[in-house]
């Protein structure tokens, strides 16, 4: 019952959201006094409606999902030096990030849970620690080739922004422990603080305003992997705004590869493509729309409002698939709503 009242609240905001088409005027000036003590970066309610198709034929999902996220810092002086920051969020693995309303495939869920929540001292501008329940750090990459974007990992990061003495704009060592999938709460993840499983080395570095890269060494429970990603802005050619390009190499055990190319085009104001190819070849904490296999897809993003975007997601496999059972058509459509945009609009944050 209160996942389907969540599901009703939420649909109904977003029909109000997606009555208003006028032009979006400025944001005002958020709350200083509030500010002061309180960041927030994300606050959102999504919904979408969700189909899989396997390779046999067979139908694997067809569902209405709900998502909720809600993320930002606590601090500790005006400047933000230093800080907990915490997040709350549905999805019921460590790299799931949806909750089913119970209409269609999947039963009723109504779990959110704390996935975030770690102490951040950056005493001086070249120098972060994060201790605690830490989101992981992709580079320029993204979620297809690396770890899912709703993966934590529970331990410690130091990250280096000297680019003015050492060549790297960033430098991030991390180490940690990933596992227990199950249990997405970071309060049953916290005991694992003195347990390490799970070590990064990444570099990352703007070489001029239309090129950046990042490439990193990622140890995890045995796998040695390196990751490479190279992002190219290419407004001139007026078929691409931009370009992407990531990799992996696995090194040991069952060394293999695989690659993403994305390109992004806004095509008006409101309305922006996104598209490419990807191939990946093991099983990993990468996002669940990408499992084993060579994949096209296609994500379209059109904002109706300044708080209301509708996302139609198209994923299909090309070639062989490893069992009769993998994904080989995802459709999704996506609406959703910016709670914070909404906040500042009415000055309530």
């Amino acid at each position: 019952m209160i996942g389907r009242i969540l599901f009703i609240v939420i649909l109904s905001c977003i029909s109000a959201a997606s009555a208003r088409f006028q032009s979006p005027s400025p944001t005002p000036p958020p709350n200083p006094e509030t500010h002061r003590w309180l960041d927030i970066d994300t606050f959102s309610l999504s919904t979408r409606y969700r189909f899989i198709e396997n390779a046999n034929g067979q139908t694997n999902s067809n569902s209405q999902q709900w998502q909720f996220m809600l993320h930002g810092r606590f601090k500790f002086d005006a400047k933000g030096r230093y800080s907990v920051v915490a997040s709350l969020a549905t999805g019921n693995s460590l790299n799931g990030g949806w909750n089913n309303t119970g209409w269609g495939t999947g039963d009723l869920q109504t779990n959110l849970f704390p996935k975030q929540l770690y102490f951040d001292a950056r005493p001086v501008k070249q120098l972060e620690v994060q201790i605690g329940g830490i989101g992981v750090n992709n580079g320029e990459g993204t979620e297809i080739s690396g770890y899912d974007n709703d993966t934590y990992i529970t331990g410690e990061r130091v990250i280096v922004r000297a680019s003015k003495n050492v060549y790297f704009d960033e430098i991030s060592v991390t180490s940690a422990f990933i596992g227990d999938a199950s249990h997405p709460s970071v309060f049953r993840r916290l005991k694992h603080l003195d347990r390490s499983n799970y070590h990064q080395v990444l570099l990352r570095k703007q070489i001029n305003k239309r090129i950046g890269f990042s490439a990193d060494y990622t140890f995890e429970s045995g796998i040695d992997t390196l990751r490479q990603a190279v992002r190219t802005k290419l407004p001139e050619t007026r078929i691409l705004d931009s370009l992407l390009y990531e990799d992996y190499e696995r090194i040991d055990p069952q060394a293999g590869y695989g690659f993403v190319l994305t390109g992004e085009k806004k095509v008006t104001s409101k309305f922006t493509l996104t598209g490419g190819v990807a191939k990946i070849s093991h099983v990993m904490f990468n996002s669940d729309r990408f499992p084993r296999g060579e994949r096209l897809y296609l994500i379209a993003a059109y904002k109706l409002s300044r708080e209301f975007t509708i996302s139609p997601v198209i994923i299909r496999a090309v070639g062989p698939l490893s069992t009769p059972t993998t994904p080989q058509t995802r459709f999704e459509i996506i609406g959703s709503l910016n709670v914070l945009e909404m906040m500042h609009h009415a000055r309530i944050y």
